[in-house]
């Protein structure tokens, strides 16, 4: 598809080329730029694709160091010691099972725990908090928005404008059984492989559950790569938009880490005009 677009717009060929996305982008993201780095020596000079970085928010990368959802749950007061105690049982299961490569099973523990998505019933996360939303921890469910768009693609004019014909459109969830097998699986490889030659920038939103900020930071401390002593010492830097604190930055070598402020899981929903000077400058190194 990347070699197609760039058949029809040849123009863009020589711009620098930048893979970013949310959630279980933190997957996909890392798999697409290895790709590009793996084929690029390959291809015919007309082929190769510029890829200077990527840019993964909220995002999935390692579930075996990415597992702590009790301890974040405790510290912002959603939960107890009794229902923490709970929590860290169901998580050292998952951590055994994706240890053992039983990945469905692996799965099947997280949905149990916070997911939700298959069992059919209540996670424990729901059960301990009363809330069903864990995108924000400051919303109880999914905000109303959030029901319009499929009603928007569904406009004919949309349809037309996108070129997707009559293709049926799905929200994800039948994606998600398709990948239960996958899930838990790790990309922390790749993520430490593109640090050698590419920009990476990883960013959280401060209010998401499913992927904590203390969850990625434990992702990134574990990886091995050039800057990862440096990166243990070194300060973050507050990153201003006009008079307000947007949120906290890190940057060793090629890797850069961000907090966003007053933002979940949805962080360009959450605080768009942010999430739009981040990824800027982002891609125009400004810092």
């Amino acid at each position: 598809m990347l070699f197609q677009f760039f058949q029809l717009f040849p123009e863009t060929k020589s711009n620098e080329f930048y893979i970013t996305g949310e959630s279980y982008a933190g997957k996909y993201v890392p798999a697409i730029a290895s790709y590009i780095h793996e084929q690029n020596p390959l291809s015919a000079e007309k082929d190769k694709i510029n890829l200077v970085g990527i840019a993964i928010g909220d995002g999935l990368c390692d579930p075996l160091t990415m597992t702590n959802y009790g301890d974040f749950l405790y510290n912002v007061g959603l939960i107890d010691e009794a229902a923490l105690k709970v929590f860290k049982i169901i998580e050292a299961k998952q951590i055994e099972y994706i240890k053992n490569k039983e990945w469905e099973k692996a799965f099947r523990v997280f949905d149990s725990l916070l997911n939700g998505d298959e069992s059919g019933y209540p996670s424990f996360f729901t059960n301990a908090t009363g809330l069903k939303y864990y995108f924000n921890y400051l919303l109880s469910n999914s905000p109303q928005e959030f029901n319009y768009y499929p009603q928007f693609l569904e406009k004919p004019e949309i349809r037309k404008a996108i070129h997707v014909g009559g293709l049926t459109y799905n929200d994800g969830a039948i994606v998600e059984k398709h990948l239960i097998k996958d899930i838990m699986k790790s990309v922390k490889p790749l993520v430490e492989s593109l640090l050698k030659n590419y920009r990476v920038m990883i960013y959280n939103g401060q209010t998401d559950i499913i992927i904590a900020w203390p969850l990625t930071e434990s992702f990134i401390t574990s990886m091995k790569w050039s800057g990862a002593d440096e990166y243990i010492t070194t300060k973050r830097k507050i990153w201003r938009f006009g008079n307000d604190v947007a949120g906290y930055a890190k940057e060793v070598g090629n890797l850069t880490q961000v907090l966003v402020r007053n933002a979940g899981h949805m962080i360009p929903y959450d605080q768009p005009k942010w999430a739009f000077d981040l990824i800027h400058r982002f891609t125009s190194k400004k810092g």
